[in-house]
């Protein structure tokens, strides 16, 4: 088989570069962002690059405390 399909064995991400973002919220939470919408149920988190928090939405949705930053 070609080398083309085979998959490398070592991790391609580093976990540090990235964040958690849970919905504290009692609402679910839908994001805007430049690839497209992304609804955030109340009670999930998700994870995200951190350039994310850069978001105005995000840095509001934090501020009130509707979502939380988990590293």
């Amino acid at each position: 088989m070609p080398s083309l399909f085979r998959r490398k064995s070592e991790q391609t991400w580093d976990s540090n570069q990235y964040i958690w973002l849970e919905n504290t919220g009692d609402r679910h939470v839908m994001l805007h962002m430049a690839s497209g919408d992304l609804r955030l149920d109340r009670g999930r988190k998700l994870r995200f690059r951190p350039d994310i928090l850069e978001l105005q939405q995000v840095k509001n949705l934090v501020e009130q405390g509707q979502l939380a930053v988990q590293e």
